[in-house]
Order: C-alpha cells, then sequence, then structure tokens
C-alpha cells in the first residue's frame, strides 16, 4: 500500500509542548535538537514533520473538516440534513452550538495549528542549512502554504467571519511571525484583527505560489497554493481574484475531474482531481472523516453523524451523488460512502471545488472568464449524472455547492460567507435563527491559552 509513498514521520528530536503546543525543545535533548536545527537533514526532517503534524486527527487529518459540518447544520431533528448521535460531548457541543471553553477537543486543533505555524516557522528561519538553493526555494514555499493553510482556519473557527467591504479589524488569532524555542519567556500577546491574519495567509500563498514548482508529488505544489488563494478570496467576497485563481488552478494545473463521482474519493494515492490531499499511512495519520462519518464495518465508529432526509431531498433525480451513500446494518443509519476507507487518503482540496468557485465568482461578476457559470455548474452534474441546468442562479450555484461538497468542510464557512442564518427551529419555521455572525457559531478561545497568554481576549459569550 502506497509504496511509491515517502512515509511521512515527526522528527525525532524536536517536541511540542505548551498552552499552544509550539515547538518546543526539550531540555534533555538539547545537544540532539542543536544538531537538529543545524543541518540539513534535521531542516528537512522538521519540514515532513510539519505535514505529520497536519495529518494528525485533529487537524487535517479529519476533524477540521467535521467542525464546519457540526457548526452548520441546524441539529433540529426534523430539519437538519446531519445528525450527531456520537458520544462526545465535545463534539456534541458544536453540533448544539454551546461550545464551553474547556472543550478539551478544541483545544486539541489550536494547539496543532500552532504546531504546524511554528514548524513552518522553523523551516523558514533555518533554511540557510539547506546546500541547494532551488531546494531552499521549494521548502519556504511548502512551510509557507502549511502556515498559511492553518491560519486560514484558526481566524474561520476562533473569530467573528470576514465581511466583505469593512474594515475587519474584528479579533482574529494571535500571529506568531517568527518560531518559538524557549518557552520559558513571556510569549503573552494580543490577537491581531481579522484583516492582518488575512493579509498574513495570502502574503504566504503568493510567496508559496511563487516559489513551487507545478509538480511536487504529493507535497503542496504551486496549484495547490492557488487553489487555496481562490478558497481564501471567496472567503473575503474578493470575487474577481477567486475567479482568476481558480481559472488558473483549472486551466494550467493538470488536474481534471475524475471519470465519476465516487473515483474522487477512498484512494490511497493522489488522483487527478486531488490539488491537495493528506496522506494517511498505516503507520502516520489519522483518517477521522472515516472515524465520525462511516460504520464500524468500513473502519468507523458506526457512523456518528449521519445523513437525514433533509439533506437528500436536496438533490434532484438522477444524480450520482444522490446515492453515494448506503445504510449500516448495525442501526440503520444512512452514512455517506465518501470516507469509507480508513487509511484513505484526505481530500482537502478537489478540483470540482475550483469549477464551483470559479462559477459563483464569474456569476457575481458578471464575467465568464474561462467558461461561463452555467456551464461550469453543468460540468459538475454532468459528472455526477445528474440533469443539466437552463439558467443558473446563485442561489443554484450555492445549492451545487451543498450537493457536491457536503461533508468535506464547507458548510458553516458559506453560511458565514453569504450572511446566510441557520434555521434551528424545530419545524423549520424560522422563529429560531442563528445570524451567520452569532457568538456561538465561534470556538472559545481555549481556556488553557487564556490562563497562560494574559494579554488575550476572549470571544464574546464565553467565560473563563
Amino acid at each position: 500500500m502506497k509504496a511509491n509513498k515517502i512515509i511521512l514521520y515527526l522528527f525525532f528530536a524536536v517536541l511540542f509542548a505548551s498552552c499552544e503546543n509550539e515547538l518546543d525543545i526539550d531540555p534533555k535533548q538539547t545537544e540532539d535538537a542543536s544538531i537538529t536545527l543545524g543541518t540539513e537533514g534535521g531542516i528537512t526532517n522538521i519540514l515532513t514533520g510539519t505535514y505529520a503534524l497536519a495529518a494528525n486527527g485533529n487537524a487535517y487529518g479529519g476533524r477540521i473538516l467535521l467542525y464546519a459540518d457540526l457548526l452548520g447544520v441546524s441539529a433540529a431533528l426534523n430539519t437538519t440534513d446531519l445528525r450527531w448521535r456520537g458520544t462526545y460531548g465535545e463534539l456534541r457541543q458544536m453540533y448544539i452550538k454551546t461550545m464551553l471553553s474547556d472543550n478539551v477537543i478544541i483545544e486539541g486543533t489550536y494547539s496543532r495549528c500552532y504546531e504546524i505555524i511554528n514548524a513552518a516557522n522553523t523551516v523558514i528561519e533555518n533554511v540557510d542549512k539547506v546546500k541547494d538553493p532551488a531546494k531552499q526555494t521549494r521548502m519556504i514555499g511548502e512551510a509557507s502554504f502549511l502556515r498559511s493553510l492553518a491560519y486560514f482556519d484558526l481566524v474561520r473557527f476562533f473569530a467573528k467571519p470576514y465581511v466583505s467591504g469593512q474594515a475587519n479589524t474584528q479579533l482574529g488569532v494571535v500571529i506568531r511571525p517568527n518560531a518559538i524555542y524557549n518557552f520559558n519567556v513571556d510569549l503573552s500577546k494580543e490577537r491581531s484583527t481579522v484583516d492582518e491574519v488575512y493579509k498574513v495567509i495570502i502574503d504566504g500563498l503568493n510567496l508559496a505560489y511563487t516559489n513551487l514548482p507545478a509538480d511536487n508529488s504529493f507535497y503542496a505544489d504551486k496549484y495547490a497554493a492557488k487553489a487555496l488563494l481562490a478558497r481564501v478570496y471567496l472567503q473575503q467576497g474578493n470575487y474577481a481574484q477567486a475567479r482568476d485563481a481558480a481559472n488558473d488552478v483549472i486551466e494550467n494545473s493538470g488536474h481534471g475531474l475524475s471519470l465519476n463521482y465516487a473515483a474522487a474519493f477512498n484512494h490511497d494515492t493522489d488522483q487527478t482531481e486531488d490539488v491537495f490531499a493528506i496522506q494517511i499511512t498505516k503507520q502516520t495519520g489519522i483518517n477521522d472523516v472515516n472515524t465520525f462519518y462511516e460504520s464500524e464495518d468500513n473502519g468507523g465508529r458506526g457512523g456518528d453523524f449521519s445523513i437525514r432526509d433533509h439533506y437528500l431531498e436536496k438533490f434532484s433525480s438522477p444524480d450520482d451523488r444522490a446515492t453515494f451513500n448506503y445504510e449500516n446494518a448495525a442501526n440503520g443509519r444512512i452514512l455517506t460512502s465518501k470516507f469509507t476507507d480508513q487509511f484513505a487518503d484526505v481530500a482537502i482540496i478537489r478540483l470540482a471545488e475550483m469549477y464551483l468557485i470559479r462559477a459563483e465568482a464569474n456569476l457575481r461578476q458578471g464575467t465568464a472568464v474561462g467558461n461561463t457559470p452555467l456551464d461550469d455548474i453543468n460540468t459538475i452534474r454532468s459528472r455526477a449524472k445528474a440533469d443539466n441546468l437552463s439558467a443558473v442562479t446563485i442561489d443554484d450555484i450555492l445549492l451545487e455547492r451543498e450537493l457536491e461538497l457536503g461533508m468535506e468542510g464547507f458548510l458553516i464557512h458559506d453560511i458565514k460567507r453569504t450572511k446566510r442564518s441557520i434555521d434551528i427551529s424545530e419545524n423549520g419555521d424560522g422563529s429560531s435563527l442563528l445570524l451567520y455572525d452569532a457568538n456561538n457559531l465561534v470556538f472559545p478561545i481555549p481556556l488553557k491559552e487564556t490562563d497562560a497568554n494574559k494579554k488575550i481576549t476572549q470571544n464574546p459569550g464565553y467565560s473563563n
């Protein structure tokens, strides 16, 4: 399995600790750590270790995708698209929108993202140990991509949403521009604004796009950076930039849509549609979308998060996506077929998303860069054997995103960027709405962080 894949591993001499779990040097291994930071092999291992950190279950191994669905569904039995019936109380808090600052799962993801950021900073600051200038450039690009990816999800979950056309001075997350090697000093720092965090993300991705090659095996390449830029620009409502970035990936990356919808999922080597995927092996990484979405027979927990009729009724007939699911014989729950292989890679960016971004951005801009919005949407629908549309609206495109990208980590982010509300009334009559910028749709800053960081401000609606 994955014979052509380098096994990702954590660099042995560098341990992660403290409230943010950023890069720490174990005092008992000072000499080893010094050697690690002083050699080309050591710095290369740290970059490899950064990918391994991202592959953890509480990061891009799955939970960051899961959170977006937990927060985005109504949780009302009669109207919810997905129903949570798992035993993890911390995840149920997200589902019913009653999160607490001592939620250890939220704390774990917060810490993991800062581990990724600090490891990436460490690579960039010590890349001069690498002899080949071309390799230096590529490594800076990969580290910049991973750092921007982590900041993007931190700011989307732990801050009020970016709102197009305003100053976005609301508090974002703490920016750590330099690697931290010593935690025996005061690291207290206030959160930067949402706008400042987005600037760091975009600058990092532009640097990654410039530095990375067009093909970089299963590691981040220049088109992974441009695809993530398209996603970031869309979240900002910067439709012209989102359109152009998505078009660049579609036209120039060499990626293509899988021949059928099922072929886009459950594989352990990157396929044509994978613009960027997290590599999972039996030795490293945890596929937590499999854990929470799938049956026991398929490696999961029986379907902690199952599909409800309310979601299936959104599909027209025919549509392969409407039937890309199965009933768990053990409990009768309807489960997605997207994550049935527990050792499959976790797709972070599929080319289908780029078609959806280009279609939406073109429609909002009144342009047809690359193709018309209608043709792009029908390209996606045709692959799923769904009938073509004769005309397309923004609502059609947003629905198509739910049908194509469901359970892949987009729901709450799409709700927030389009300023929609979540109808949490039991019968879906609109009598109880959660606005897109509601306090309880934002994660709390973890209690351990606020205890250690005396300058940081907690999010509204939470107490320590």
